[in-house]
Formats: C-alpha cells, sequence, structure tokens
C-alpha cells in the first residue's frame, strides 16, 4: 500500500517536472490522504527529486525536470473556471463550447474581485481564471503556479466623478489600479488618497465618506452613472492595451494545457468576428440584463498588442526590479 501510493505520487508529478503545484492539487488529484502524502513528499524531497515551500498556509512543490518522462494525463475530470463579475467575456460560451468539443467540461465561479479570482488560481482552487493580467503578474513570483496566455479583450472602463473631492477608489491590483497609477502619476486627476473597493457594490457607500474619482468597469459605471456620476475618460482616451487575460494551472496537464490554449485563441478569434454571438449565454452566467450586454459589445475590443512590451510597461509601472523582471517573462506563454 505504501510503496503504491508512492508510485502513484511519482506518476502524478512527472506529468508536471520543471513546474510548481499546490501540494494540496496531489493528494486532492489521488483521493489520499493528506498526512499520508505529505510524508511521502518529505522522502522525496530527501531523495532530491522535489523541494518545497510555504507561503502562508499553502505549501508549494517544485518538481524537478529529471523525473523520467512519462505518457500520463490525469484522469479528466470537470475543471474549475474563474472569472470576474463584468461584461467582459462575452466569448465565453464559445470557449466553453470548444473545450466540450474537446472533452473537457468546466464549472464557472463568478468572483466579485479579480484578485481573489487570481489567487484562487494560485492555490488551485479553480483551474483556469480569467482575471486582471496586472494581479496575474504581480501574484506570480509568490506561487509560479500557473502561465498565462497574453490574449485577451481590452477596454470597458471609465473614469468617473460625482462631488468635489481628493480620493479615487479602485480595485486592488488590477488593470482598475493601473489605470488609477496611468491618471496619478500624469497628473489627469488631482488626487492624494487611494480607497480600494474590494466588492463594487461598495462603491456608492464609499463614495458618501469622501468625495474624488471612480475607476470602474462595466457594467459597475452604467449603474454609477444613473446616480449622477460623471464622465471624465474613457479608455480611447488613455494608453490602455489590455484588461483580463487567461491563466491556466499547471495542474492541468501538458496536453490538456494545450488544448486550452488552442479554445481560448479560436474562442477570442470568434468573437472578433461576431461579438454579439453569446449574449444570452453569458447574461445566465452572470446575472447580467441582455441590455446592458449588448452595450458592452461596443466597449470591449479584442486587444491585438499583448506581448512583452506590454508586460516591461506593467513591471516598470509597479515592480521596481523586485523580483526581477524575469520572473514576471516566466508567467507568460509568449
Amino acid at each position: 500500500m505504501k510503496t503504491s501510493l508512492k508510485n502513484k505520487v511519482l506518476e502524478l508529478l512527472r506529468n508536471h517536472q520543471g513546474s510548481y503545484v499546490p501540494q494540496s492539487f496531489i493528494y486532492r488529484a489521488l483521493g489520499a490522504s493528506k498526512s499520508r502524502v505529505s510524508e511521502i513528499l518529505s522522502e522525496l524531497e530527501h531523495e532530491g527529486l522535489i523541494s518545497r515551500i510555504t507561503v502562508g498556509r499553502t505549501k508549494i512543490v517544485y518538481i524537478y525536470p529529471q523525473l523520467r518522462e512519462a505518457d500520463f494525463e490525469l484522469k479528466q475530470r470537470v475543471l474549475k473556471l474563474g472569472i470576474v463579475f463584468s461584461s467582459e467575456y462575452l466569448f465565453l460560451g464559445d470557449f466553453i463550447k470548444k473545450l466540450r468539443e474537446k472533452n473537457i467540461n468546466v464549472e464557472v465561479i463568478v468572483y466579485r474581485d479579480g484578485l481573489e479570482a487570481t489567487i484562487a488560481l494560485a492555490k488551485n482552487a479553480v483551474d483556469l481564471a480569467l482575471s486582471p493580467l496586472v494581479g496575474q503578474l504581480y501574484i506570480y513570483p509568490v506561487y509560479r503556479t500557473y502561465k498565462v496566455i497574453l490574449a485577451g479583450l481590452k477596454g470597458g472602463f471609465r473614469v468617473l466623478s460625482s462631488k468635489a473631492g481628493d480620493a479615487v477608489y479602485s480595485s486592488i491590483i488590477s488593470t482598475m489600479d493601473y489605470v488609477r497609477h496611468y491618471l496619478v502619476s500624469r497628473k489627469l486627476i488631482e488626487a492624494s488618497e487611494t480607497l480600494y473597493y474590494k466588492d463594487p457594490g461598495q462603491i456608492t457607500s464609499l463614495f458618501k465618506r469622501k468625495g474624488g474619482y471612480v475607476v470602474t468597469w462595466h457594467p459597475v459605471y452604467l449603474e454609477l452613472e444613473k446616480h449622477g456620476f460623471r464622465e471624465l475618460y474613457t479608455p480611447s482616451e488613455l494608453e490602455i492595451d489590455f484588461c483580463c487575460t487567461l491563466g491556466i494551472s499547471n495542474t492541468v496537464g501538458k496536453r490538456t494545457y494545450k488544448l486550452i490554449k488552442e479554445a481560448y485563441l479560436a474562442s477570442i478569434d470568434e468573437y472578433a468576428r461576431n461579438p454579439g454571438r453569446n449574449i444570452e449565454y453569458y447574461a445566465s452566467l452572470t446575472g447580467i440584463d441582455t441590455s446592458v450586454l449588448k452595450t458592452a459589445v461596443d466597449e470591449y475590443k479584442v486587444s491585438s498588442e499583448l506581448g512583452l512590451e506590454t508586460i516591461d510597461k506593467l513591471v516598470n509601472a509597479y515592480a521596481f526590479n523586485i523580483p526581477s523582471r524575469s520572473k514576471y517573462i516566466e508567467a507568460c506563454d509568449a
């Protein structure tokens, strides 16, 4: 029994050599005891086949590449896809359909906060995440448990104000946060304080305490405009050519990873040709009214400029080379 489980652990790890995976993925994938798997991993660590680091309460396993190659793919399970509550992912119907055609089933989980979705990906609470590129890059050096596909949509946000004040409201470590930084650094707004909302539903109540500016996305800004918030800047007036991208967990396996990437890129191409084709499906997933989603078609455009230049721009904006640029490049499938 002991040898049998160790062989199963080794068989699973061979499919992820050269990668970082959460330790929780291993015992969940094998349906084995958490403590027994931990014992086996300790043995493998002493044998020099793996190393482990701890991030908060999460243990991360790095599998050294000297393990013998094996044609092994974890028996297919339902993959969990985290998305952020927004109007951005209108290509999702095509994406999920294309995955099903490849015998990959998907369960969609909607988060109110982009950083929460990215951390769920890093810890393998979800297998895939459509979340802000900014957060995916920022979190990556800590966990290193996923890869980022540099493709997605852009646009779909507004910079608003309602009453006099010098605070700016944004979601944290996100595209909105990058827009906030862009505005302040170029003195396009006079803001001396940043206040972060975790849920866009908090904006109105937060704003009552102190006026100023709000950076938020579709359809949230539509509701704020109904309450008297006025538009200051649109995406076309600012140099923001990215928003959310697809993060894929290292746990899915090389073959599945390739199939997911192909389906994702194909669904983005379909969106470019016919952006309104999946509105009803997307409305059923998110609860956003179809009439509202129809207005998003003109807001979100395919970003054709994502590449290492974009990564440089983002890293130079916030990272100050700690950690080094190479860690952010490592995150990207480019």
